[in-house]
């Protein structure tokens, strides 16, 4: 194995690397903090950078808009799932596991109502973002079926459907929850999705298969 020789000049562009993620991180988490209570629309780049204690050009040495920061969401998203995925691999339940993604994916876009409306509406009015969103949506799936195949290998969750398939039907349920819960009076998302999940959970659980008829409550989750 060949070890790469530390010098002064890898040290500095190591440094120069971690500041400019520290950066994009700064701007990114400071117009999150604008979308939660403005929405994109009502957001402006000045804002962001004045929030995030940069010059405005700095901004856009980062992202050339501020719809592209959402781009960094989508990958934050994509990250979740990965990250669940992973998990899942010596896990004895995939119960927690994906009641946990389904929590943690919606602490990322639903921050409040109005940042989640002017996401979708950004997100699907937008073909750049629209096209990202698929390809994402798709990459989930892939990864979260992995899970569902984990599974089904574990006699937990039913056999009858392929893990492509019951992965589709979860981001249905989870997405349709979100979105409802967007356009709809102020109420508590986390009961919701709890609520969207035991009832999922009921569908793709295997028929006496352990945990098939658990809810998160009983679970203590």
């Amino acid at each position: 194995m060949v070890k790469t020789e530390t010098t002064p000049e890898n040290q500095a562009d190591s440094r120069r690397e971690r500041r400019k993620e520290e950066t994009r991180s700064q701007i990114f988490q400071a117009a999150m903090r604008l979308f939660e209570r403005k929405g994109v629309f009502n957001t402006t780049v000045e804002e962001i950078a004045t929030s995030a204690d940069v010059a405005k050009g700095t901004f856009f040495n980062y992202f050339p808009s501020k719809e592209a920061i959402l781009t960094k969401l989508a990958d934050r998203q994509v990250g979740v799932i990965k990250k669940a995925a992973e998990e899942a691999k010596d896990a004895p339940s995939m119960r927690p596991i994906l009641i946990s993604m389904a929590h943690e994916l919606a602490a990322g876009p639903a921050r409040s109502q109005m940042m989640l409306r002017s996401l979708l509406s950004v997100v699907l009015n937008t073909d750049l973002l629209r096209e990202l969103f698929q390809k994402n949506l798709e990459l989930g799936r892939q990864s979260m079926a992995t899970i569902m195949e984990r599974g089904q290998k574990l006699g937990e969750i039913r056999t009858d459907l392929a893990p492509l398939e019951l992965a589709r039907i979860f981001q249905h349920a989870m997405f349709g929850t979100l979105a409802i819960w967007a356009v709809g009076s102020a109420t508590d998302l986390s009961a919701w999705i709890d609520k969207t999940f035991d009832v999922v959970w009921c569908g793709i659980a295997a028929r006496n298969g352990p945990h098939s008829d658990l809810s998160g409550k009983e679970k203590g989750l």
